[in-house]
């Protein structure tokens, strides 16, 4: 899922598979996804990989991009959204000539080589921004990448 703007920041995103894939228990086989990505900022780049998603909240992320996307027509924004780990959030700082400015928080195993720290709370902000249609592609990107990977058998 691509969420880089014409500048080139943003975040590239993807569920590359589930972080206990050969659990017997099926709750733990089922219960986080690894998620990989770059992500590119006026100061630089870098990629990172954890399990930060648990297998029920990955869905939320293109319900959410949905939302955004059509948000400035309804003047119904939605509210931040945030995850169990911290390493990912995604919020809202405005809209602007047909453009949704994206704020992605990204903390801990997210962060950039510059950035890095041993709590979470204060993430790094990658901000970008995109049209709504930019948004629609990138949830159906989403749902598509995450498809092999359910939230159960």
């Amino acid at each position: 899922m691509r969420l880089i703007d014409a500048a080139g920041h943003g975040v590239d995103l993807r569920v590359t598979g589930y972080q206990f894939p050969d659990a017997e228990s099926l709750a733990q086989r089922y219960s986080w996804h690894m998620v990989e990505g770059t992500a590119t900022c006026p100061d630089g780049s870098w990629t990172f990989r954890y399990a930060a998603l648990t297998c029920d909240e990955t869905p939320h992320v293109a319900a959410w991009l949905r939302g955004v996307a059509r948000s400035e027509r309804s003047a119904a924004a939605p509210g931040a959204l945030t995850f169990t780990e911290p390493n990912l959030a995604l919020a809202v700082a405005g809209y602007r000539s047909g453009l949704v400015a994206l704020e992605v928080g990204l903390d801990l195993e997210f962060s950039p080589p510059w950035h890095r720290r041993r709590t979470a709370g204060e993430p790094f902000v990658v901000r970008c921004r995109l049209a709504p249609e930019q948004l629609e592609r990138a949830a159906t990107e989403w749902e598509q990448e995450i498809a092999p990977y359910p939230d159960g058998p």
